[in-house]
């Protein structure tokens, strides 16, 4: 254990557990439901290293095996995510391997050179082939909101590459690393990865749909801007941005409708508060009045739908000494294998 400023660098190898646990302890602290797909393939021998750098989480995983890969498939569901609240993207670069990628519309397979980004608050169903990546974990907050748009996509861009060697180089270099240097490294990979998000976008607008893509862009920045003011309602929206009442309710067809949208990202909002413990301690009735829900049962039923939890729940599981950090889903479990609160390996969970 070597550290990095006030960040520590972590190591994990499975080849520390007896074998029959070996893929269990790889997969435990992922926030996706994990299944390997064939038992027979031999034990599951892996290592990761990871650091976080502020809010950015970096970690790199390979496969120690001799021959074929083993695989295993990995789904974050509904479900999954509305229990655990994780709300955060992953770049990953694939540096040997494969990874398919499967979705309603068609599948896509990820191979070495392969840049591509995940969201966690999408549904992720997909199976791993590769047996070395690199990946970065970046909160939602930090980024342009049309990263969302480019869920599942491979990056194919220059600047796409840049990045990977940025995060290739930044692995091998933690150990070299000065405190001081943290803040900017910081810095310069958010540019990096704003840039990656800013040349895809443009290159998915070219492609297809750039007045729709540019549109629903335009709207879930102008959500962020807005939304906890009270007056935030379909018809302003129109009015602000130009658009029919039709093309907005289109737009946001797929994902329950744009009043959906605005309330999930209130809870999400109210959620977050809740558990960071440095925040302010808001009675859970001004709480959820500053987030735009007036009855507190009302509020109460629609966070614990989302969520699995009550607001009470919530607050009351934090409060505990070893979730002081507010790092680690609400459900009871383990600390992860060699790794520090506020973040796991080997698939580098940030805070929530």
């Amino acid at each position: 254990m070597a550290q990095t400023s006030s960040d520590l660098i972590y190591n994990f190898s499975t080849l520390n557990f007896p074998e029959k646990d070996r893929f269990h302890l790889w997969v435990k602290d992922n926030h996706c439901d994990c299944r390997l797909r064939d038992f027979e393939s031999g034990p599951f021998d892996a290592e990761a290293t990871g650091a976080a750098f502020g809010p950015l989480i970096l970690s790199g995983r390979r496969l120690l095996h001799q021959g074929r890969s083993p695989a295993y498939e990995v789904l974050r569901s509904e479900q999954r995510i509305r229990t655990d609240g994780y709300d955060f993207y992953r770049f990953t670069s694939i540096l040997s391997g494969r990874f398919t990628y499967r979705s309603t519309d068609a599948s896509s397979i990820k191979t070495a050179g392969d840049l591509f980004i995940l969201d966690a608050a999408q549904v992720n169903d997909c199976l791993v082939e590769a047996d070395n990546t690199i990946s970065i974990a970046v909160p939602r907050d930090l980024l342009p909101s049309q990263t969302a748009l480019l869920h599942g996509h491979t990056i194919s861009t220059g600047v796409a590459q840049l990045l990977t060697d940025h995060l290739v180089s930044l692995l091998r270099n933690l150990t070299r690393l000065r405190p001081q240097e943290i803040p900017y490294v910081v810095q310069s990979t958010l540019q990096l990865l704003t840039a990656v998000v800013s040349s895809a976008s443009d290159a998915m607008q070219a492609a297809a749909g750039p007045i729709r893509e540019l549109l629903l862009g335009r709207i879930l920045r102008y959500l962020d801007a807005h939304l906890l003011e009270s007056d935030l309602t379909p018809d302003r929206i129109c009015r602000d941005i130009g658009v029919s009442r039709a093309k907005l309710y289109h737009l946001f067809e797929g994902n329950g409708g744009i009043m959906r949208q605005i309330q999930r990202k209130r809870l999400r909002r109210a959620y977050q508060m809740l558990a960071n413990p440095s925040g302010p301690r808001l009675h859970i009735a001004e709480l959820a009045w500053k987030h735009g829900f007036s009855n507190e049962k009302y509020f109460y039923r629609l966070f614990k739908a989302e969520f699995g939890h009550t607001p009470g729940e919530t607050l009351e599981i934090m409060s505990r000494p070893n979730l002081a950090s507010g790092s680690i889903a609400l459900h009871p479990r383990e600390n992860p294998v060699d790794g520090p609160l506020g973040w796991t390996l080997p698939f580098g969970v940030p805070d929530r």
